[in-house]
């Protein structure tokens, strides 16, 4: 892997105040959530024992049993409870900076497994990833949150693979944390989780500076979660 350092940027977090009642809404990968005053991005839905379930950064709630909630979007306001955090990784440990939420019972009816803007995304999940793939983003970052498009139609190119950890060329900014990446080239399947956004410096023969992400590959986190007590998640594909 080039030896890419990228700026780590923590989720968005504002005082905020929560409204008294909320409408449904649909839970699903590229909904704006918040915890505890932080700001990001859902990703992928899983289903396993005692699920559903959903992932998100695990730099974006504080710890396991931390309620999480829908947004309106980066920077906004909370619209109604959808979970808590069942399993929470190590956002200091690449790969594993991700979360995983066990969505509530009495929402669990307004979950749609489907990419927000892209409802062929995912058929699966991504395994035949490789340099140069095309990656969709879907997310609530700050730069981009103002309209349906630049938040669901942003489109990166996977730059790097180390382990369970990629690298990625494209337009992500805070508020994308957490977030789903799909890999068009591989069958639109569900490929990672957004983790660090910002500026990374390519350092070899010539430096070169690039802006992107750097994320956990979902195959690689099923696995963690399942080698630290949360085993047997699948991810819930599209009809």
């Amino acid at each position: 892997m080039n030896h890419r350092k990228l700026v780590a940027v923590a989720a968005l977090a504002v005082a905020f105040a929560v409204p008294a009642s909320a409408s449904a809404a649909t839970i699903q990968p590229g909904s704006s959530i918040e915890s505890e005053g932080a700001f990001c991005t859902l990703a992928w839905i899983l289903d396993g024992s005692g699920g559903p379930y959903a992932a998100t950064a695990a730099h974006c709630v504080s710890g396991e049993g931390a309620v999480v909630n829908l947004a309106t979007g980066s920077l906004g306001s909370s619209v109604e409870r959808i979970g808590t955090v069942a399993l929470r990784g190590d956002p200091n440990t690449p790969g594993r900076d991700y979360s995983i939420i066990r969505i509530d019972a009495g929402v669990a009816n307004q979950i749609s497994p489907a990419l927000a803007g892209h409802p062929n995304i995912p058929t699966g999940v991504s395994r035949n990833y490789a340099k140069g793939n095309l990656m969709q983003f879907s997310g609530h970052g700050i730069a981009t949150d103002a309209t349906a498009p630049t938040q669901q139609q942003r489109v990166g190119v996977l730059n790097a693979i180390d382990g369970g950890h990629h690298d990625i060329l494209g337009v992500v900014t805070p508020g994308d944390s957490g977030g789903p990446v799909g890999n068009i080239s591989d069958g639109n399947t569900a490929f990672g989780i957004v983790d660090t956004v910002g500026v990374g410096v390519n350092t070899g023969a010539l430096t070169v500076v690039t802006a992107g992400e750097g994320g956990s590959n979902l195959d690689f986190v099923l696995q963690d979660a399942a080698a630290h007590g949360l085993g047997g998640l699948t991810l819930r594909t599209v009809p």
